[in-house]
């Protein structure tokens, strides 16, 4: 084919899409014009192309330290480095100290660390090895459990923000259908308002947190008692010890705790040793309260068997204590022994 042809060809595709092109305009200016909610369009138009704005955020590190100053204190760390920690050490410490914090929640996690990590310190003025090993594995654990924590957040606030852009289009979108509907909607929330005003709550107390020490020896008394809880004795708000009727071969008392953590804490101490005595630590409901007898003593039930399976803040399972081990061996021995008779 000769050139001028093609050219001619070329040029009149050309003038065919400038055409289209000018048709479209048309349309849309057209639409624009006589439509009433332009407005409401820009705006859908503005939050699609909005990028969300960058904000500034703090490392996880400064924000775990100024949380937790026990991070920051130089002196301790150089201790509990100075010491030697073997492997096989650093594992079976590790391995209890999970044990122990089996069933806490991520978000309670670090508090829980933290207390541990301040009732080592407050127990003795001049620490041993041992507790310096637990205490680095501890300050290990800690720096770990703040990461985590700081993540999750994290992945909530993007998700936050996500879901008030998609809450703002679909409002817009209601808005460009009819807003009469919306107009109904807000008179009918306002009427319900008005006769919730209206209704008469009664205003709760705060949560308490009390637990039942039964079985204790006859000339027990606050002191024995707290040296008794001593993992928890910042937290122990208050210690009740009624007075015994005559005849009676133990004591009871009532210890009040700060928070949930403390108080699950206290419950794994269920079946611990006070001097002659093996302690009983229960759950206990409010004189007033809405739970019935029946229903603490399926609490309780279901707190122990928490307890002996180790799920409990602060507990060790029962295959995992040596008084267990040593009754399945009685056991074994007493059928090895019936069976040779």
């Amino acid at each position: 084919m000769p050139l001028t042809e093609i050219n001619m060809k070329k040029a009149a595709i050309g003038k065919k899409r400038k055409r289209k092109s000018k048709g479209k305009n048309e349309l849309s200016n057209v639409v624009c014009k006589n439509s009433p909610d332009s407005n409401n369009l820009t705006q859908i138009t503005d939050i699609e192309n909005t990028e969300s704005p960058k904000t500034n955020k703090k490392s996880k590190s400064n924000v775990g330290i100024e949380q937790y100053p026990i991070l920051k204190d130089e002196q301790l760390i150089q201790k509990f480095r100075s010491v030697t920690l073997t492997n096989n050490q650093k594992g079976r410490i590790r391995q209890l100290l999970r044990d122990n914090l089996k069933g806490t929640s991520e978000n309670l996690l670090p508090d829980v660390i933290h207390n541990r990590m301040q009732a080592i310190l407050k127990s003795t003025d001049q620490l041993s090895d041992s507790d310096l090993r637990k205490l680095r594995i501890l300050h290990n654990m800690l720096k770990t459990a703040i990461q985590s924590d700081n993540t999750q957040k994290d992945k909530v606030t993007d998700k936050s923000k996500k879901d008030s852009t998609k809450n703002k289009k679909q409002k817009l979108e209601t808005n460009m259908n009819g807003k009469k509907e919306i107009e109904n909607n807000l008179e009918e929330k306002e009427a319900k308002k008005d006769d919730k005003k209206e209704v008469v709550t009664k205003v709760k107390g705060p949560k308490r947190y009390v637990v039942f020490v039964g079985n204790l020896p006859l000339g027990i008394n606050k002191e024995k008692i707290i040296e008794h809880f001593s993992e928890l004795k910042d937290s122990i708000k208050d210690v009740r010890i009624p007075k015994q009727s005559e005849g009676k071969k133990s004591a009871i008392a009532y210890v009040e705790l700060a928070n949930e953590i403390t108080y699950e804490l206290a419950l794994s101490k269920h079946h611990s040793m006070l001097e002659n005595k093996r302690v009983n630590v229960l759950y206990t409901a409010q004189k007033k309260g809405k739970i019935s007898k029946t229903e603490a003593k399926s609490k309780t039930a279901k707190l122990v068997a928490l307890q002996k399976s180790g799920k409990l803040i602060g507990s060790v399972p029962m295959n995992r204590k040596r008084s267990h081990r040593r009754m399945k061996m009685k056991q074994a021995q007493a059928k090895l022994a019936a069976g040779s008779a």
